[in-house]
């Protein structure tokens, strides 16, 4: 569904709206630690995790919703992991397991050496600026997720898994083309699935 020109306005407002109230949350450092234990429960029941990976997160920056326990969780069964960096522009996925050396990736955060592996994930754990119902996303605003859904759904399975805290919840995302509607979105209170 496209948008008018105003379209990048309106989403910056919703974004902004939305970061927010994550930040707001993100000073309460009980209730962050309780919001990611539970989103973590939440996460590791989900039945599409219990394949064989591997399994994208990232590292949080900002106040984002931490998914390390999830990857560490993955790890302990089993199952690859793995963070992204930015390489020529664009998302790439490199292999990982916690509790192994990060350096800056890009974009402020943190992601394996650029000697790991690059991988083909079947899961990403996906950073959320806002979210709704439908499971449509609103990032940074870059477009990095975007165009990295799109690679890999075009390369086979791909299960795309929105990490966000509930307060991130708006009624509606606004949409241009290029977006993409994740699979499935968890938070500390839910595991929200999009509408058949």
């Amino acid at each position: 569904m496209a948008l008018s020109a105003a379209s990048p306005s309106k989403k910056a407002h919703v974004r902004r709206a939305a970061l927010a109230r994550r930040d707001a949350l993100a000073l309460d450092v009980d209730a962050v630690l309780e919001a990611v234990e539970a989103l973590t429960e939440r996460a590791l029941a989900l039945p599409d995790l219990a394949g064989e990976g591997p399994v994208a997160g990232y590292w949080p920056i900002r106040g984002e919703m931490d998914p390390r326990p999830v990857l560490e969780a993955l790890s302990r069964r089993g199952v690859p992991t793995a963070l992204p960096a930015i390489d020529a522009g664009e998302l790439v996925f490199r292999a990982w397991t916690p509790w192994e050396p990060v350096g800056p990736v890009g974009f402020g955060t943190l992601g394996p050496l650029p000697s790991a592996p690059e991988v083909v994930p079947r899961v990403l754990l996906v950073p959320v600026a806002a979210f709704d119902r439908a499971c449509h996303r609103l990032g940074y605003g870059k477009g990095f997720y975007d165009r990295a859904i799109a690679r890999l759904a075009a390369t086979g399975p791909l299960l795309a898994v929105g990490i966000a805290y509930a307060a991130q919840e708006v009624a509606t995302v606004p949409l241009e083309d290029h977006d993409r509607r994740l699979d499935v979105i968890v938070t500390e209170r839910e595991v929200i699935r999009p509408a058949a």
